[in-house]
């Protein structure tokens, strides 16, 4: 990878550790050893201290005294505080965007995410995933809060880029974007107040069925 820049090495180093986490290649609660990590991805030592350094920041890696880097390990209980706060986060996120639903772009940048809900929900997997991501993207854009933005991104990374994100389907796609359809309506029409609601029982019920299929999945692995 000689010819390739430095911050190029490391996007690449993280997205390898990020996919690493997800398939259990390294599992919960495993040491990531720089010089481990450097053989396996054939790249040199500074890439992977920088790429745990960010991965730490987005909540996937912890550093432990005395043990250095290690895969975060999420409990159920974990996943209850993460969506018991973004309960709150963003149901005020589709409050705005409903009150800023003429601003802009707005209303045709939401047109057109739910132009590709039924495709996405059909073909379900990981392209509802990626869909499922970018409609909550849009509405912390339609907010127009950089500050509210920052503080749900930073509450969704770890569940999207952690090694239960693929669990969001056990939870009926067909179910969330019945859901979806329902915030986006409220949206639509201005109406803040039901936008709220909305999008705070999505995310309650989202967050339910994750706290279910970890728990099982936990309970599968120490089985």
């Amino acid at each position: 990878m000689a010819h390739e820049t430095e911050e190029s090495v490391v996007d690449f180093t993280i997205n390898a550790l990020r996919e690493g986490i997800r398939d259990h290649s390294f599992a919960p609660g495993q040491r990531l050893i720089v010089a481990d990590i450097t053989k396996r991805l054939g790249v040199s030592a500074g890439p992977v201290r920088e790429a745990i350094r960010r991965l730490n920041g987005e909540g996937l890696v912890d550093v432990q005294p005395n043990r250095g880097a290690v895969v975060r390990r999420f409990e159920a209980a974990d996943i209850a505080e993460i969506f018991s706060v973004r309960e709150a986060v963003e149901a005020r996120a589709a409050e705005l965007a409903a009150l800023n639903i003429d601003l802009g772009d707005n209303r045709r940048r939401l047109d057109e995410i739910a132009a590709e809900a039924a495709e996405a929900t059909a073909e379900g997997g990981t392209r509802y995933i990626d869909h499922n991501a970018r409609f909550h993207r849009l509405i912390y854009d339609m907010a127009g809060n950089a500050k509210l933005r920052e503080v749900a991104e930073g509450l969704t990374l770890p569940i999207y880029r952690m090694q239960f994100h693929q669990l969001m389907v056990r939870r009926s796609a067909a179910d969330s974007a019945g859901d979806h359809e329902q915030i986006m309506t409220a949206i639509r029409a201005g109406d803040a107040d039901a936008a709220f609601r909305a999008m705070r029982d999505h995310v309650r019920r989202s967050g339910a069925a994750m706290q279910e299929a970890v728990t099982k999945n936990l309970s599968r692995l120490q089985g």
